[in-house]
């Protein structure tokens, strides 16, 4: 039978595992839930309702387990404001495991025990010892929980040691994942506006010789839509746009004195009257773009069709990626980046079913956290087809 320390050290892995696997939380709490003897837990942001998050979640997989059904909703609609650990937050401060023992500090003239929190929602579901750590306190504070039942014992002073070194890891881990997420996210949201906005790209050389395309970009070529290859070289179709064409990309591709080359934009004109394009040409020095643009590759043009449609609306944005009503609806409500409980709460649904429709639009998007979706619901309404 393994040892405390080797089930320690195994749980350590794992959360360094999940530093780029958020799918893994899940297992992380379970392990530290069976770690300690205890049979609930949770891993959680603590949202104060009405407020909005001014930077992203380091990740939208908030486990928990062991709750009661329907307590985690009660809790997010009445009780999360009587739970003394947050309603006395500025008592607790993140970098210590907490234990109901640290209650006394604010519950010398009274029976904390015997109060609404924990007569109504701690001992409906058999929660009375109780072991914590607030990790990161801010606007939203996130916390790792476990409790025990009436039958156990209370945590003791080793157990609150080896819980306070894994939440270290855990913190640690999260951090990295925040790193990580922002590279992620970073690169998703590039690929997701190159494909909800139909951007075309292709790179020239100072000769403006084409050496590479998307498939968009091949596209308009070959139908000569505006731009067309000519023995290797871009030209716009509309003599009247090659001299503006050659002076845009030989102002990105030589800039004066060493200074930063400027970035640039121009009309070009398309055939049969159609709505022309902007194109936007830069310079590939010093860029840190998802691209990945050799040394021949000096401008980078990318350029999208206006349309006398409007901008897609949020119906188009659903039927695009296969979103239910409820799911649609759901993704309308977090746009502006409001918390999911307060989304919940203004489209008069639980918790639960909010983070269940999220996760399915997190599927359906390719986004695995709020801070990825909502910027694509920005640009699928500011874009064009």
């Amino acid at each position: 039978m393994a040892s405390h320390d080797d089930r320690e050290d195994d749980l350590h892995d794992l959360i360094v595992e999940a530093s780029g696997r958020p799918e893994l939380w899940d297992e992380v709490l379970t392990a530290l839930i069976e770690q300690f003897g205890s049979h609930a837990g949770a891993l959680y942001l603590h949202y104060n309702s009405g407020a909005t998050r001014s930077a992203p979640v380091v990740t939208e997989v908030i486990p928990f387990q062991g709750y009661g059904a329907g307590m985690l909703e009660r809790y997010n609609e009445h009780y999360h404001a009587l739970n003394p650990f947050h309603a006395n937050g500025s008592l607790f401060t993140p970098g210590r495991a907490l234990t109901e023992a640290n209650l006394k500090e604010i519950s010398r003239d009274f029976d904390i025990a015997e109060t609404e929190f924990f007569v109504d929602w701690c001992r409906p579901q058999n929660f009375y010892y109780t072991m914590g750590e607030i990790l990161l306190k801010d606007d939203t504070p996130l916390t790792l929980w476990l409790n025990r039942g009436q039958r156990s014992r209370a945590y003791g002073l080793d157990e609150q040691r080896r819980f306070h070194r894994l939440s270290r890891s855990v913190l640690s881990a999260i951090r990295t994942a925040e790193r990580l997420g922002e590279a992620q996210a970073e690169l998703a949201l590039a690929h997701q506006a190159l494909e909800i906005q139909r951007v075309a790209v292709l790179t020239l050389d100072r000769a403006m010789k084409l050496r590479d395309a998307n498939a968009l970009a091949e596209e308009v070529l070959r139908r000569e839509d505006g731009l067309r290859s000519r023995q290797g070289h871009i030209e716009p179709t509309d003599p009247k746009d090659a001299i503006a064409f050659r002076q845009a990309v030989h102002r990105v591709t030589t800039p004066l004195h060493g200074l930063a080359s400027p970035d640039t934009s121009l009309t070009i004109r398309r055939p049969n009257n159609q709505f022309p394009y902007q194109v936007f040409v830069a310079a590939t020095r010093g860029r840190k773009a998802f691209l990945r643009f050799s040394p021949a590759e000096t401008a980078v043009l990318t350029f999208r069709a206006t349309s006398r449609n409007c901008a897609p609306d949020l119906s188009s944005f659903g039927a695009h990626f296969h979103l239910t009503p409820s799911e649609l609806r759901l993704a309308e409500a977090l746009r502006d980046g409001a918390p999911l409980p307060v989304a919940a709460k203004a489209l008069g649904i639980g918790y639960e079913t909010a983070r269940s429709q999220l996760k399915a639009v997190f599927a359906k998007t390719g986004t695995q956290r709020q801070a990825e979706l909502t910027p694509i619901i920005s640009l699928w309404l500011n874009s064009g087809t």
